[in-house]
């Protein structure tokens, strides 16, 4: 009951009409400065935001407004570093909308302040900006006063993104594609490995990130500590998203490879469509399909995401390959934008 009277407290403050006009930036009046903690970002690397005050006067709440690009950037976190209570940052298109106040009967923070920190992660290999547009100040007898700011944090687009082992691949382009997208990584000896084989995990992660999937779930299945850290948000994502599940024994396992009927069922469940009932299969081996996987085969096949290999065989068992699984993922996006 507390916490919701703060936070309707807190919610009035900010979204009351300023009392005083806009200000005007006298030589002691409040500065405010915001830096990064990196110059370049590469996709799936993080970067910290921290937002400082000079000549601060009796803030006691505050509310700070930011521009940013969602296609490169996701919003990891926002933290304060005044004591109180914080609402959930509010994004809306292109705009972030952070909040804090103090609780009680106390000043305000005075002189310089380090405000707080907001954390985003790389989309894409592109050049990125955040920009701090304006700063509404509250001081401690809930008189306000709001200052148009155009703070802006520039990052570097990440070196040119290079492969040693694609060059005249078939799929070479596509894999240059969705590495400047950020859907895709190499190895760390320079090599992408495109006949390799791909697993569970590492086919969530890159569909995951081309979606640019945002909800997440908690990860229930009983071997998802063998899971890596750096993939499990990218995972609960998909999960979320119905696009991946488990096993029967409730089991993800992320390790094993995955095969061109699985890869064919995730795909086709994200296009969210249910007009197929698998009778329209013209593949050689369509007797070898699962029954549970042909209509999601007619699916992609019909929409041109999947193809047979030679022979007109889909050959549903194989293992997918890396370059495959790249190419798919982006037809499946040209797909998604003409539905």
């Amino acid at each position: 009951m507390k916490r919701k009277m703060i936070f309707i407290l807190l919610m009035s403050i900010i979204c009351s009409p300023s009392l005083l006009p806009f200000a005007a930036f006298a030589a002691d009046s409040p500065a405010f400065q915001l830096t990064a903690d990196k110059q370049k970002l590469k996709a799936g690397e993080t970067v910290t935001i921290r937002m400082d005050g000079k000549h601060i006067k009796d803030m006691y709440a505050y509310e700070a407004k930011f521009t940013y690009d969602p296609k490169k950037l996701e919003l990891l976190e926002s933290k304060s570093q005044m004591k109180g209570f914080s609402v959930s940052p509010i994004k809306k298109d292109q705009e972030i909308t952070i909040a804090h106040t103090k609780i009680g009967n106390i000043a305000g923070e005075e002189g310089d302040v380090f405000i707080g920190t907001l954390k985003f992660k790389a989309k894409t290999n592109e050049a990125a900006a955040i920009k701090w547009d304006a700063m509404k100040v509250v001081d401690s007898h809930l008189q306000s006063l709001t200052y148009t700011l155009d703070k802006k944090v520039l990052i570097a687009a990440a070196a040119a993104i290079s492969f040693t082992d694609i060059k005249g691949h078939w799929a070479e382009d596509s894999i240059m594609e969705a590495a400047s997208k950020g859907m895709i990584a190499g190895y760390p000896d320079g090599s992408f490995l495109p006949n390799g084989s791909i697993t569970r995990t590492q086919f969530a992660v890159i569909l995951s990130r081309a979606l640019q999937l945002q909800e997440q779930s908690s990860l229930t299945f009983t071997d998802a500590k063998k899971i890596p850290e750096w993939a499990k948000p990218e995972v609960a994502k998909a999960v979320k998203a119905g696009l991946i599940q488990g096993y029967e024994d409730h089991s993800f396992r992320g390790d094993q490879t995955i095969t061109r009927a699985e890869m064919a069922a995730i795909v086709a469940r994200s296009l969210k469509i249910q007009e197929s009932d698998g009778t329209q299969i013209t593949f050689a081996d369509n007797s070898s399909i699962p029954s549970w996987a042909k209509e999601w085969v007619e699916i992609v096949a019909q929409k041109g995401i999947m193809q047979g290999r030679g022979g007109n065989r889909f050959v549903p068992g194989d293992q997918a390959t890396r370059a495959e699984a790249t190419v798919i993922v982006l037809r499946l996006l040209e797909t998604n934008q003409a539905l």
